[in-house]
């Protein structure tokens, strides 16, 4: 009788607490949707940001997602893992509404950016500081340098792309708002 109840304790303890493997492919899962996404806007920024410094963060964004997407399907490889190929349902509406806007593109871009970044920053410092998996936490630890430098661009555009106080805008003519 001790012996059955020692194993519905252990089997009670597995389904509860996530499998290695489950928390590694979430990692992977999550830190690949969000770098879809990115670079998916990113290539919608080029063609509709009208800010230079926009258009050359969206740049840098792609470069940083190929270098990237390249560890991470190598890393998935080396777990034995799939690699998503598209974004998640909620990144694919935000690009969705990215690709509707003409107005504001260049600061809603920005401001989609910076939140998804903040997201990836704190998965990526999570999985640095707390992975079981040496592969995972190295790739976690080696990709936040370049997680960080990339959202604290993207901070300082939004900060750019706030309309200061006090600051009226007209309604569009032309696609383009003017101040007052």
């Amino acid at each position: 009788m001790k012996s059955l109840a020692a194993i519905c304790l252990a089997v009670l303890a597995m389904s509860v607490q996530p499998g290695h493997a489950d928390t590694i492919d979430a990692f992977i899962e999550e830190a690949a949707q969000q770098s879809l996404f990115q670079h998916n806007s990113s290539r919608i920024a080029l063609e509709k940001a009208t800010l230079p410094e926009v258009k050359a963060f969206a740049r840098q964004m792609i470069a940083d997602y190929e270098r990237f997407d390249k560890q991470i399907r190598q890393l998935g490889q080396s777990q034995q893992m799939a690699v998503p190929t598209e974004p998640s349902v909620a990144s694919k509406a935000k690009q969705l509404r990215l690709e509707s806007r003409d107005d504001s593109f260049d600061r809603i871009y920005i401001d989609s950016q910076a939140e998804t970044l903040e997201q990836k920053l704190m998965l990526f410092k999570k999985e640095a500081l707390s992975s079981q998996n040496p592969q995972l936490k190295a790739f976690a630890q080696s990709a936040l340098p370049d997680i960080e430098k990339q959202a604290k661009t993207a901070r300082d555009l939004q900060e750019k792309l706030k309309p200061s106080a006090g600051e009226i805008r007209q309604p569009l003519t032309n696609g383009k708002q003017s101040k007052l």
